[in-house]
């Protein structure tokens, strides 16, 4: 019943609209333009608003970190404590409140990252001030594992990409700081944890809060380049990076990300540096070769992609 009176009153606005747009002598483009002119001033108001709440949470920052630096000696412990970690959980608690009014929401977003700055400051500075002992390493792991189960706790309940983001962040640095803790290899938790962050980048980059994925690319792909540089460099299995940064292009263009395409077209680039000037410093020849490789491959991608579209044609005229 619901069904058939919404039917009922699209087909009337749409009689009213046609009745209009003769009345009027408006034509489909002219009502497509008002249509998205419209459009184009609501996401144009959006997005002033949401620069506006970035550049008001970096002031807020900003001036906060001035004001705690120029007053710090003056401080006592208590109140360095307060100044600290009490200003970062009150930004948690706002960035929480702005969420329950979709007028302030995107007031949030600098509220967590600000508080994701002040909170690990001022958990570090109680610590500092009335904690005796020298374990620096599980001072870190305590706070940035409470720090994690605070932030994703907040993200279970409200579902904001940017408390993924900080919750993320803190999830990295807590597990790194484990895995050094328990004595593992720093390129095995180099190789580890940038592989993490890959996957874990391809699995949100299916979902809604695929907007942090593009920084987790960068990140992963860059230190996961930088680790296998670090283990593979003066050995006799060099030659494997360039076969990583093969297959990392092939897995950016799998993902679809122009990011992880970037870093890793850039860590090929620094393979060949790297090899050329190891074992064909003096070889005029090897430039030419690569020039000659890198113009087949260009053209072989392009067959590629003329293929591709081939294929795609004969299927579609199979199905119609």
């Amino acid at each position: 019943m619901d069904r058939q009176v919404m039917n009922t009153g699209r087909e009337q606005a749409l009689e009213q609209i046609a009745s209009l747009a003769s009345q009027y002598d408006l034509s489909i483009d002219d009502i497509a333009v008002s249509l998205n002119k419209r459009d184009s001033e609501v996401k144009s108001g959006t997005m002033l608003s949401r620069v506006l709440g970035y550049i008001g949470g970096a002031f807020i920052f900003g001036g906060l970190a001035l004001f705690i630096g120029m007053q710090w000696e003056t401080l006592g412990s208590a109140e360095r404590v307060i100044v600290t970690y009490g200003c970062g959980f009150v930004a948690f608690v706002l960035g929480l409140i702005t969420l329950n009014d979709k007028r302030y929401e995107n007031a949030s977003t600098p509220l967590f990252l600000s508080s994701s700055a002040l909170l690990p400051t001022g958990m570090f500075v109680f610590l500092q001030e009335y904690v005796q002992g020298d374990d620096t390493q599980l001072a870190a792991l305590v706070v940035f594992s409470l720090l994690t189960f605070q932030f994703m706790a907040a993200f279970y309940k409200f579902r904001r990409t940017s408390l993924l983001f900080c919750g993320y962040l803190f999830f990295n640095t807590a597990a790194t700081i484990l895995m050094d803790r328990a004595d593992a290899p720093v390129d095995v938790i180099n190789v580890a944890m940038s592989a993490s962050i890959l996957m874990v980048a391809s699995a949100l980059d299916k979902g809604p809060h695929r907007a942090i994925v593009p920084l987790w690319y960068f990140i992963g792909g860059m230190f996961l380049l930088l680790s296998a540089y670090e283990i593979l460099q003066d050995t006799p299995y060099d030659l494997g990076l360039f076969v990583l940064s093969i297959a990392m292009i092939f897995f950016s263009v799998h993902v679809k990300s122009r990011t992880l395409l970037l870093v890793n077209t850039l860590g090929l680039f620094s393979f060949l540096g790297y090899y050329t000037s190891k074992y064909f410093a003096d070889v005029v020849g090897w430039p030419i070769a690569i020039i000659v490789m890198g113009f087949l491959m260009v053209g072989t991608s392009a067959a590629a992609i003329k293929l591709d579209r081939r294929i795609k044609d004969k299927e579609s005229s199979r199905v119609s």
